[in-house]
């Protein structure tokens, strides 16, 4: 866990997609739990707008 703290105290304001799928890359590494779940949705949900964009 402390690896994603990390990464995401490192992000300024908007993540850009590599640090994205770094934290992604954390989270699939963890047990999974609806805490884990809903981080990982809420990133690849992210990441799919910023491409879009």
């Amino acid at each position: 866990m402390s690896r994603l703290v990390s990464l995401a105290a490192s992000v300024d304001s908007r993540p850009t997609l590599e640090q994205v799928d770094e934290m992604l890359t954390e989270l699939r590494l963890m047990p999974r739990d609806q805490a884990v779940i809903r981080l990982i949705d809420d990133l690849l949900e992210y990441r799919t707008a910023a491409v879009a964009a």
